[in-house]
């Protein structure tokens, strides 16, 4: 076959002589046997420099020195974990490479040539020269060259002038380029913050410059991401801007790193273009997309924008590049990772380093420490420093259920750890033994359904070790008083009385130890890893890895946080509820309101009215040369002219009334006030903070307003202070100032009974109109304080007791069955409680949408009181009234056509649609941390049946 010319089978005549192309220059005509050894040291690649040989020396088979292998032993490649991490993990020195060195473009194992099988047949056989190439083809890339040297460009390229460099230093060149390095072919702009060529138009033997553009410019780009980034993480490094930031560029630099030692291992087996660009394409894809995501980043201002778009990014990315889509998973895991931690932290599954986040501070992540001011309808505010949810520092992925269950949980757990220190949530060995799961993002079903499992069995170790914490710290208690009685006794010196021998063998193992290097600490993490399995693999294969089923990207952060949220919550509220009912007696403290400022005790109700309007009692008023007689002392508001008391009258008059008439719930709390003498939360009378205008309207005694300045103080204890807010005791205080009134008309109206028929009454000539006056008014009154209490209040508060009753079941049963029973916050509570007295004051027409009705009954109480006035000057036997010009008359059909208006209003509103609709707008109600509304029973067709079931005020005229 060697002396057959292929060609000779379709040759043409004029085809026999070969190409005139074919004339190679000396300089380019490779031997047939040539030996390419690689020595860039020399000016041409066609020679081999051998050394001559020196038959006693080197022996008659000597290798020549260019082919021996430095290590026949070695692997060519460096271990991931030697090599040691640095800040910034990825090496940052990108100085210019020496292209010319042949440790890039050499293999570290030398070649071994194949033995040939040699016989004495084959030096019989003469040479036959081998055939001459007919194309240009098949002569290899010299003719080639030659012909886009040639002047006349027949190729019609262009490249007749660009140099041709060596083409192992090209590769090594354009390699460096991709790592971000520079060298004698391409250097670094630093105006243009760029590399360029310091060649242009440079090729390598057999390509043009054109073929070669494409290539270069992949590398180019490659070269100037590398850069960019590499700054971008030394200068993150060196700002702290955040956590979440410093993760970010974390993530970045563990890339880099990881790029920078895929190409550093395989840069010994590029050996051709197409090897360097299948090894470039993914690094730079990679790359250019997080040159792209930091410039996302960069425009954001918050810790909590930047997750949010991470995760939105990672969620674009579903279904496009799947490599790319796995890289921003683990990114998201890696930035994700401080933003967990705290919240960890925040719930109680994580140990507090350092300084714990307390109401002292200004806050940390999405908690955020301010003071509270809080304003009512009448003016007063109130302040103090307390936890708040930072919405706009929640990362928006998370849900707001699942966000609000998260902070709540970790306010009540403060409060536990604040006043019960003691207790086994706020021991953090406790927790760390329970082995509770970590907050992390789970993207699958497989690790979402693992991750559920790791909630059930925390959850159950942790009751397990609540249930045996008090044996176990009894027991702890016994272990360290055995250690420290025989502590003195087994106690041994670590230097003084010893040999000189043992001193010595330890301080010369203490710098054994201190001058060996310092271990690697980091591990190889997730991203490393799937970088170098997947950033060469086909995208088919990788494609097949992940199609697995996985859930929705919205449902993905409640799977991934929720789980373990929730479980915590759980415990926590439950242990808190659980000390709220018992040591520190929540219904008790509830019954104190109802009793006092719900004015639920009748005893109360009539020791506070007695002490307040009975013109019977001695006075409790100083003057001057007479002495307190000592008796029962009142304010005798109906049989005085100087109003206000003094401080020393309020306290004569009301002295001994709250505590005489409470009515303790338990006989604990009756045992406790017979040791302290105190009402549970100091609950006394105080003077109530008023305007200039309220103060003026208080000064007139026969005002209905004459008694505002007078309400009862309470102060929740402090493990309390989630039930009892300040919104709340505000909303308690508004519903006693109209209670007070209410007590003091249904006095009045009695008065009017006996100042108009009792024997000892001076008024004999009464006129019909005041008879029907005070026969109504005492009717009307009645009506509306029957109205007020019994359905206003009663009802209500049952109701509110009947739920309370079914939570402290539920915490009872939670022990024996966590999963099904329900447990509720003290937020959950708070939020119950707070509705209950909405849905009161919105029966009492106390909300702010109700004060022109209230009004009317204001003006109808008014009456009445001008009313008793003149009846009590009447009775007295004096004639005031007909000189001030106030007639019974004239005030009886004011009254007729106010209480004719008020009853209207009152059809309207029965008859109104949305009176069931919830009200989130009035100030009054809800807080606005749940988005609740409070569904208010329309309940105004029983006042109007109790006023009138025969349409008197409407069809009747005086």
């Amino acid at each position: 076959m060697a002396d057959e010319d292929p060609a000779d089978v379709f040759a043409f005549p004029d085809f026999s002589q070969p190409s005139k192309w074919m004339t190679l220059s000396p300089g380019t005509n490779d031997p047939f046997f040539h030996i390419n050894l690689g020595d860039t040291k020399e000016p041409t690649e066609d020679h081999v420099n051998v050394k001559p040989a020196n038959a006693d020396v080197d022996g008659f088979f000597k290798l020549p020195a260019s082919l021996v292998p430095a290590d026949l032993n070695g692997t060519g490649e460096t271990a991931y974990q030697d090599i040691p991490f640095h800040e910034p993990l990825h090496n940052v020195d990108l100085r210019d490479l020496d292209v010319f060195d042949d440790s890039w473009f050499q293999k570290d194992e030398p070649v071994i040539t194949e033995a040939e099988y040699k016989t004495w047949d084959a030096f019989l056989t003469l040479d036959i020269p081998q055939a001459v190439p007919l194309f240009i083809t098949e002569t290899g890339p010299g003719a080639y060259d030659a012909a886009m040297k040639n002047i006349g460009d027949p190729l019609g390229i262009g490249n007749t002038k660009n140099p041709i460099v060596k083409t192992n230093p090209y590769l090594a060149a354009l390699l460096a380029l991709a790592f971000g390095r520079g060298s004698v072919f391409f250097v670094w702009d630093e105006a243009k913050a760029s590399f360029a060529p310091d060649m242009s138009g440079m090729r390598i033997s057999g390509y043009s410059s054109e073929v070669l553009q494409g290539l270069k410019q992949r590398c180019l780009e490659c070269g100037n991401t590398t850069r960019s980034l590499s700054a971008y993480v030394q200068a993150t490094y060196k700002m702290h801007p955040g956590a979440i930031r410093v993760a970010v560029a974390k993530a970045v630099d563990v890339t880099l790193l990881t790029i920078q030692k895929i190409l550093g291992a395989r840069a010994t087996q590029i050996q051709s273009l197409l090897q360097l660009q299948c090894q470039v394409q993914p690094i730079q894809s990679v790359l250019a997309y997080f040159k792209s995501l930091i410039g996302k980043i960069s425009k954001l201002k918050t810790d909590e924008q930047t997750l949010a778009l991470i995760f939105a990014e990672a969620q674009a990315l579903e279904h496009g590049n799947v490599l790319l889509s796995e890289v921003m998973r683990e990114v998201l895991s890696h930035v994700s990772e401080p933003w967990t931690q705290f919240a960890e932290k925040w719930v109680g599954v994580r140990a507090e380093g350092g300084i714990p986040l307390t109401k002292e501070n200004p806050g940390n992540g999405f908690v955020r420490v301010e003071n509270i001011s809080i304003v009512d309808d009448s003016g007063f505010e109130a302040e103090e420093p307390d936890y708040v949810l930072d919405e706009d520092r929640m990362p928006k992925f998370v849900p707001n259920d699942t966000a609000l269950v998260m902070f709540e949980t970790g306010k009540t757990l403060r409060l536990l750890r604040i006043h019960h220190p003691e207790h086994p949530l706020c021991q953090t060995e406790l927790i760390i033994s329970s082995g509770p799961p970590t907050l992390q993002w789970h993207f699958d079903w497989k690790s979402i359904g693992q991750f559920q499992e790791d909630v059930k069995n925390y959850e159950k170790r942790l009751s397990e070790n609540l249930q045996r914490w008090p044996a176990r710290t009894s027991a702890a208690r016994l272990s360290t008083m055995s250690i420290s009685k025989t502590s003195d006794d087994g106690y041994g010196l670590q230097f003084f009385g010893h040999e000189e021998a043992q001193l010595e063998g330890r301080l010369l193992a203490s710098i054994e130890a201190l001058n060996k290097p310092p271990g690697v600490t980091s591990e190889e993490d997730n991203l490393s890893k799937l970088l170098f399995t997947r950033l060469f693999e086909d995208t088919s294969v990788v494609h097949e890895a992940v199609s697995d089923f996985s859930p929705h990207w919205s449902v993905i952060p409640y799977h991934s946080f929720g789980p373990l949220i929730a479980t915590q919550a759980r415990v926590i509220n439950r242990e808190y509820m659980k000390l709220l009912f018992t040591a520190h007696r929540l219904h008790d403290h509830l019954s104190l309101q109802k009793q006092f400022q719900l004015l639920g005790n009748g005893v109360f109700c009539s020791r506070l009215s007695h002490a307040l309007f009975d013109p019977n009692l001695e006075t409790a008023e100083r003057q001057a040369g007479v002495a307190l007689s000592g008796g029962v002392m009142g304010l005798r508001l109906n049989g005085r002219d100087t109003w206000p008391p003094a401080s020393s009258e309020l306290r004569l008059a009301l002295m001994g009334v709250l505590a005489e008439s409470y009515l303790p719930p338990s006989p604990r709390t009756k045992h406790s006030m017979e040791e302290n003498h105190d009402l549970p939360g100091d609950m006394s009378f105080a003077v109530r903070d008023l305007s200039v205008e309220e103060i003026d309207k208080c000064l007139d005694p026969s005002s209905l307003e004459a008694l505002d300045f007078l309400r009862l103080s309470y102060k929740p204890p402090a493990p309390l202070s989630p039930v009892f807010t300040p919104v709340i005791l505000l909303k308690y205080d508004k519903i006693f100032k109209l209670l007070l009134r209410v007590l003091r008309m249904l006095f009045v109206s009695e008065q009017l009974f006996r100042d108009t028929l009792a024997r000892t009454s001076n008024w004999y000539h009464i006129d019909n109109a005041s008879l029907r006056f005070r026969f109504e008014a005492q009717r009307f009154v009645s009506s509306i304080s029957a109205y007020f209490f019994d359905t206003g209040i009663e009802m209500p508060w049952r109701r509110f007791e009947a739920w309370l009753a079914g939570v402290e079941a539920g915490l009872t049963k939670s022990d024996t069955d966590s999963e099904e029973a329900r447990i509720l916050s003290p937020d959950e509570l708070r939020g119950e409680h707070e509705r209950t007295l909405d849905r009161i004051m919105h029966t009492l027409l106390l909300r702010k949408r109700q004060q022109p009705v209230m009004k009317l009954l204001e003006d109808i109480f008014a009456l009445i009181l001008k009313f008793a006035k003149v009846a009590r000057l009447e009775a007295l036997g004096g004639r005031e009234s007909e000189a001030s010009g106030v007639s019974p008359k004239k005030l009886y059909e004011a009254f007729r056509k106010k209480v004719d208006v008020f009853m209207t209003v009152c059809r309207a509103l029965m008859e109104k649609e949305g009176q069931g609709k919830s009200s989130r707008n009035d100030l009054t109600t809800d807080d606005g941390r749940r988005d609740e509304g409070v569904k208010e029973e329309n309940t105004i067709d029983r006042l109007l049946i109790k006023l009138e079931m025969s349409s008197h005020y409407t069809h009747s005229r005086t």
